[in-house]
């Protein structure tokens, strides 16, 4: 939250994952103009990438940003609408002084938001954020580095997503690789993923069958729910079906989330995207996996194959990429659809988690229900309820009363109970006025039982 310089305005969140609100109510002008001027003053002077997704009220934000960068001089290099993992590689490409996406990535349609890219081409880390939430809050922007003086201007870029895909495509990782003759259905959501996503399968050799790829209609709101989850992904299903497509990619508005669907048309859920880069990276580089808490444990039993370890952080991809950072791990993610591989890109990036399940089932020969029936199988429940204070304590008693003797608790990211063959996570979501519960089981009846009986204790005051 925003709680110093912008008190009265409850919608709008400032965490590791941006800014979001409601556009034109929590997420006002003010706003946006404040913090990217605090953003400018703190990184600049220099360059600046702005791009974003096709929401409708991203023109008018994008507005008051250029201004804001203007009055202070700097080069805004406009994008327009591209994929955010697009606008991060072309920061670290281009060694700007930093980036902006308007975006508010999977949040419904009315909200819209900031991604604030470091010079390093990565999303700022916690602390970071909370020096820049401080210097909102103190109104002490007149103290910090200004910006004028440098050279400034606006630049139209319309090759990011080429120099994107080449980056992707030249990586030893993908040499060789070739998936002529395969047709993939494609699902962007009208999304700002809806013409990268095809470029990169004609890149490969693949035909894109696109459905939901027409930006210019999100005017009328998404033509399904932003997520790319199973339930959401029917008609990319049925598309798959109807024209014996080899598998179907699917998006989130923005791009950084990705799954996928089978020859067969049969979802294999977000929590599999990972586990299938893993498969891919794994093979060819040994290292250790960096994943958030509330990734499934699909990602530890495929790293035990490959003998390496998986290390855990809180939820927020810029905890997962500082974590890799630290460590030197080469693969990470978030079981959202989120795929990271810092060679390209130190953030999740779409394009890279396609390419890798295109590698895989080259490099594998097999088709991608033949892998779907090698993953290891577990059952993840996810829910949340209206935002409110819990009582740890009081839950962690509960719950050990409830399933007997919890060998594991961790408290860095909310919650984390790990009892053996189930795990449970409550937190507070960075991205919505919510408490998310996610459980994951060896069956699912166990996982729904877990999160029932969360949401019950947390309905009573934790």
């Amino acid at each position: 939250m925003v709680d110093g310089y912008n008190r009265g305005v409850s919608e709008a969140i400032f965490s590791v994952s941006g800014l979001r609100g409601i556009a034109g109510r929590g997420l006002t002008a003010e706003l946006v103009s404040r913090v990217t001027e605090v953003f400018c003053r703190l990184y600049g002077p220099g360059g600046f990438a702005l791009g974003r997704d096709p929401r409708p009220s991203g023109s008018w934000i994008k507005d008051v940003v250029q201004k804001v960068l203007s009055e202070f001089r700097c080069q805004v290099f406009e994008l327009g609408i591209c994929p955010t993992p697009t606008a991060v590689h072309f920061v670290r490409q281009r060694g700007l002084k930093g980036g902006l996406v308007i975006t508010a990535s999977h949040n419904p349609i009315e909200w819209n938001g900031l991604k604030l890219v470091h010079p390093a081409g990565r999303f700022l880390f916690a602390d970071e954020v909370a020096a820049l939430d401080r210097l909102m809050a103190e109104g002490s922007a007149d103290s910090l580095y200004c910006c004028a003086g440098s050279e400034g201007g606006v630049v139209s870029e319309a090759g990011a997503v080429d120099a994107h895909i080449a980056a992707i495509r030249r990586h030893p990782l993908f040499a060789g690789i070739s998936a002529g003759g395969l047709r993939i259905g494609v699902d962007a959501v009208n999304g700002a993923m809806s013409g990268a996503a095809a470029a990169l399968l004609r890149a490969f050799g693949a035909e894109p069958v696109t459905i939901n790829c027409e930006p210019e209609k999100l005017s009328r709101g998404f033509p399904r729910g932003p997520e790319p989850v199973p339930g959401n992904l029917t008609a990319l299903c049925q598309l798959v079906q109807a024209e014996r497509l080899d598998a179907g990619f699917a998006f989130d508005p923005d791009g950084d989330r990705f799954s996928c669907v089978d020859e067969n048309g049969v979802p294999l859920g977000e929590e599999a995207t990972l586990g299938l880069a893993a498969l891919f990276v794994l093979a060819q580089r040994k290292t250790d996996v960096v994943v958030n808490l509330s990734t499934s444990r699909m990602v530890d039993s495929i790293a035990e194959r490959f003998g390496v370890r998986v290390l855990r952080t809180p939820v927020g991809e810029a905890n997962v990429v500082r974590k890799m950072l630290e460590t030197g791990a080469v693969l990470g993610g978030e079981g959202n659809g989120g795929v990271i591989f810092p060679e390209i890109n130190s953030t999740r990036d779409g394009l890279v988690a396609a390419a890798a399940v295109l590698g895989l089932m080259r490099k594998s020969g097999k088709s991608l229900g033949a892998i779907r029936q090698e993953l290891p199988e577990y059952h993840q429940v996810k829910s949340a309820v209206q935002a409110r204070e819990f009582d740890v304590e009081r839950l962690i008693s509960n719950l050990e009363r409830y399933r007997g003797k919890v060998p594991i608790v961790d408290r860095s990211d909310g919650i984390r109970i790990d009892g053996g063959d189930w795990w449970v996570h409550i937190r507070k979501s960075n991205t919505e006025p919510a408490v998310r519960i996610i459980a994951e089981a060896r069956s699912r009846m166990l996982a729904e039982d877990l999160v029932g009986q969360v949401r019950q204790l947390l309905e009573k005051g934790g």
